[in-house]
């Protein structure tokens, strides 16, 4: 209190101005019509002004939350498309049933870490064990295969990207039977090579890659760049493929752990007998 006393004593003068210039303030604008419409209009311009500022920041605090649900229906709508699924089929003399069980389904993901973007990318996401996270799984996006999963933990996985070198893939062209091996060589980050397509095969640039679904990892049909040189290998008689990339590895931020339904069938036959 004492304190206080003691600063009101050497701030008195400034505090009693404050307050007269408050009080004077007050009588202008309630006692005369003019200025008390310029008071109102100034206290609605920048009331709105500060309301303006006030929901931007609600809602750019909001949008972690958002994008959360976002990516949670997404991965729902995911699990609906047919490749997400295989047909049962039960041929007979006189019955055919066919049926379609779930084969794939999706965990929505946030990138929460990155390696440095010199290649061999590595990334952190924020689902684990808990969510069922489980190594060896691929990663997608919007726009094409991230990677796959190589370490987990109880809340969170490490994911080596398509650009590294530890990474390769089964890719093919689309619309067409043949496929080959899809892998990054080093350097440019937004390119990757397919090899190993018969060089009787029909490509030209600007022909779609994607998955093929033969690796058990991704699911078949998932974009993941176009063709843009062809390059006739010696030797072997086939062909190198150079794959402009849709994704953007410096830029994604999201992605979806694809979890495979019948693994553990499929494990089964890859027991020594």
């Amino acid at each position: 209190m004492s304190s206080f006393l003691q600063v009101f004593t050497r701030q008195g003068a400034f505090v009693l101005f404050v307050v007269l210039e408050i009080i004077c303030f007050y009588l202008i604008i309630t006692y005369n019509e003019s200025q008390g419409e310029i008071a109102s209009s100034s206290w609605s311009l920048y009331s709105g002004k500060f309301k303006n500022h006030t929901d931007a920041a609600w809602r750019y605090t909001s949008l972690r939350s958002i994008n959360a649900q976002l990516r949670e229906e997404n991965a729902e709508l995911l699990s609906r498309l047919p490749n997400a699924y295989y047909t049962e089929t039960l041929d007979t003399a006189s019955v055919q049933d066919d049926s379609l069980r779930q084969r794939y389904s999706y965990i929505g993901a946030r990138i929460i870490n990155k390696s440095p973007l010199t290649g061999n990318i590595t990334y952190v996401l924020d689902r684990g064990h808990i969510h069922g996270v489980e190594p060896h799984q691929g990663v997608i996006s919007s726009k094409g295969v991230v990677g796959i999963v190589s370490k987990v933990a109880q809340r969170h996985c490490r994911v080596m990207s398509l650009m590294h070198s530890n990474v390769q893939i089964s890719a093919g062209l689309k619309g067409s039977a043949f496929f080959g091996s899809l892998y990054w060589t080093g350097g440019d980050t937004r390119e990757a090579i397919l090899s190993s397509i018969p060089e009787y095969a029909t490509v030209a640039p600007g022909d779609t890659v994607e998955t093929t679904g033969y690796s058990n990892i991704f699911p078949t049909g998932v974009a993941i760049g176009v063709i843009k040189d062809v390059e006739r290998q010696n030797g072997d008689n086939t062909l190198n493929c150079q794959v402009d990339l849709f994704l953007d590895f410096f830029t994604v931020e999201s992605g979806y752990i694809v979890q495979d339904l019948l693994k553990e069938d499929l494990d089964q036959l890859d027991t020594n007998e």
